[in-house]
């Protein structure tokens, strides 16, 4: 376990790639599942129902999941899936343990720092998708970020058709 956090440390500094994770199917559900559990978490307390956050956070899991499976069949890579779907999730996991305090800043806090730091945070969370996207797909790095802000602009979309915030 101490290795796997380790890896996930360094593919967030973008220190290791996709390609050092081994294949494994396993593994690649076990961090989806962490993945949806600590979205689910960040997202309870802006939804009507416990069960309306854990849809919106498998959601958003399996879409990535799903659109980098269809990118990876058209591109005929489809063997790179597992472990380009660990990173992906096991990198959305690191990242999203360290935004559940500022979330959690945010919203009893009045000021705009937690939310900078939180801006800050899901531009990271990019980078280290663009990251990703550029081993998986053997691209240029500013392409794998184009790619990243793209997907994470229409998964926002998605989201927000399919589970719109209600006050």
């Amino acid at each position: 376990m101490k290795a796997l956090l380790n890896y996930l440390v360094d593919l967030c500094l973008l220190r290791a790639a996709p390609q050092d994770l081994p294949a494994s199917s396993v593994l690649l559900i076990l961090l989806a599942l962490l993945n949806i559990l600590t979205g689910w978490v960040m997202i309870a307390g802006s939804r009507p129902s416990l069960f309306a956050a854990l849809a919106e956070s498998a959601f958003e899991s399996l879409l990535m999941l799903g659109v980098l499976y269809a990118a990876l069949r058209l591109r005929r890579h489809a063997a790179r899936f597992l472990q380009a779907g660990a990173a992906l999730m096991g990198s959305e996991l690191l990242l999203g343990l360290l935004a559940m305090p500022l979330v959690s800043w945010s919203n009893r806090s009045e000021s705009g720092e937690s939310g900078l730091l939180l801006l800050g945070l899901i531009i990271w969370s990019m980078v280290v998708m663009g990251h990703i996207l550029r081993h998986t797909f053997d691209l240029k790095f500013n392409l794998g970020l184009g790619l990243a802000l793209l997907y994470t602009l229409i998964s926002w979309n998605l989201s927000a058709i399919f589970f719109p915030v209600t006050l």
